[in-house]
């Protein structure tokens, strides 16, 4: 359980750093690398939470690995315009592989071949777009829930907490629940 410990307490510094900074001054700059290091701890988090399934002593601890995780790794990305970026490259792979595989002649039903290419462009793309702008607001929507300072901190110092009580072979859920 020691590995789940320090992997607890690291994720829960990182999503708790916003305080940790303002209250643990000589340390700020640990602090500070590990709040921007956030993403690649939460990706640890989630690979714990699923790695170490059967080994857990409780399920509850496996639920806050996986909820610290997400809202490490959905924090940076949720601004990233990804529904376009994906919907750009759908887009740009269908058009070039007509124009490149299948090409047309000068003219389609009196219409330039010029058209046809902006048209097998532009419904893919937006078709996508559709798609994944729906997907893309409902991460940003639990990503801000999810990585607000009251939440992060709360899930932070949870995550804290139970890790030093795992250290111990406790867990706060089983003290809580019994």
């Amino acid at each position: 359980m020691t590995i789940v410990s320090l992997i607890l307490i690291l994720g829960g510094v990182a999503a708790a750093s916003w305080l940790l900074e303002r209250t643990v001054k000589p340390l700020s700059w640990i602090v500070k690398a590990i709040s921007f290091l956030g993403f690649f701890i939460g990706i640890i988090l989630l690979i714990t939470a699923t790695g170490m399934w059967e080994s857990m002593p409780d399920v509850y601890t496996q639920y806050l690995l996986i909820v610290t995780g997400f809202a490490l790794i959905l924090k940076p990305i949720k601004d990233i315009p990804w529904a376009a970026l994906i919907a750009l490259i759908v887009g740009g792979v269908c058009a070039g592989y007509i124009f490149l595989y299948v090409p047309l002649p000068e003219t389609v039903f009196g219409i330039a071949s010029t058209w046809i290419y902006l048209i097998l462009f532009l419904v893919p793309t937006l078709m996508v777009y559709t798609f994944f702008k729906f997907i893309e607001d409902l991460l940003r929507l639990v990503g801000f829930l999810l990585a607000s300072r009251p939440v992060a901190i709360i899930l932070g110092l949870i995550c804290i907490l139970q890790g030093v009580l795992l250290f111990t072979n406790r867990s706060i859920f089983i003290l809580l629940l019994s």
